[in-house]
């Protein structure tokens, strides 16, 4: 799936981290990206920050001091942003890079997941998928699509009792890395055909603004005004 480049669009990013080390880390990788970027030492601060403003994503520790779960915070933040600014994806930083980790995170809620220490090629890889998602017609409704067709693969797996223990963590990361690349392809295709559309109504709006051009100059009652109403009416309909 071909994702866009981050450099070539605007991506305002909050990094939420109650570790100032790993706070200013991930602040200056994502400026070094052009990302305009904003930071919170906890949970508390960061919805503040959401409350008043608005962000393509949300990169925040799972662990630290929170309004709800005084230790995950991170939990609360994931909360908070999807009530508050459906369209934001948030991404969870996680302690140990194991797929274990990252189903919980999503489960939680998390959009997506970086394990620690975070790379500069994952956030980036990260971040332009975030951006294919909200680069569409309505992209909290989008994104609330992920969320559920992934929440499906994750219950199928809970209902197979047994089945997960079996699994190789290697198997793991395989299935939910099938599972991610379907659902993006999935919303690519989606994409593509809203693409059409917009081509297709742009083109509808200039033959109606071209027809009452050439409506001006038409004799009025004539065959041809009649003939120059229907295109601007039908094409008025079709908009």
């Amino acid at each position: 799936m071909v994702t866009p480049a981050i450099s070539n669009l605007a991506i305002r990013v909050l990094v939420v981290d109650d570790e100032p080390t790993s706070r200013e880390v991930l602040r200056l990788g994502l400026e070094r990206q052009n990302c305009e970027t904003m930071t919170a030492h906890d949970a508390a601060s960061a919805i503040a920050l959401l409350s008043e403003q608005q962000f393509h994503a949300v990169v925040t520790d799972k662990n630290m001091p929170g309004t709800e779960h005084p230790t995950e915070g991170g939990l609360d933040v994931i909360k908070y942003a999807k009530e508050s600014n459906p369209s934001c994806a948030v991404v969870m930083v996680t302690d140990f890079s194991t797929v274990d980790s990252a189903i919980e995170a999503m489960r939680l809620g998390a959009f997506d997941y970086l394990a620690k220490p975070v790379r500069a090629e994952e956030i980036k890889a990260k971040l332009a998928r975030i951006l294919s998602y909200q680069q569409t017609l309505n992209p909290a409704n989008t994104i609330a699509s992920h969320n559920s067709l992934r929440a499906r693969f994750l219950n199928i797996l809970d209902e197979q009792k047994g089945v997960d223990q079996c699994l190789s963590p290697a198997t793991k990361a395989a299935l939910l890395q099938l599972s991610q690349d379907s659902i993006d392809s999935f919303i690519h295709e989606r994409r593509a055909w809203e693409n059409i559309i917009l081509e297709q109504r742009e083109a509808l709006s200039q033959i109606a603004g071209w027809a009452e051009q050439m409506k001006e100059s038409a004799p009025q009652g004539g065959t041809e005004e009649d003939f120059l109403n229907k295109i601007i009416s039908e094409s008025s309909r079709r908009l």
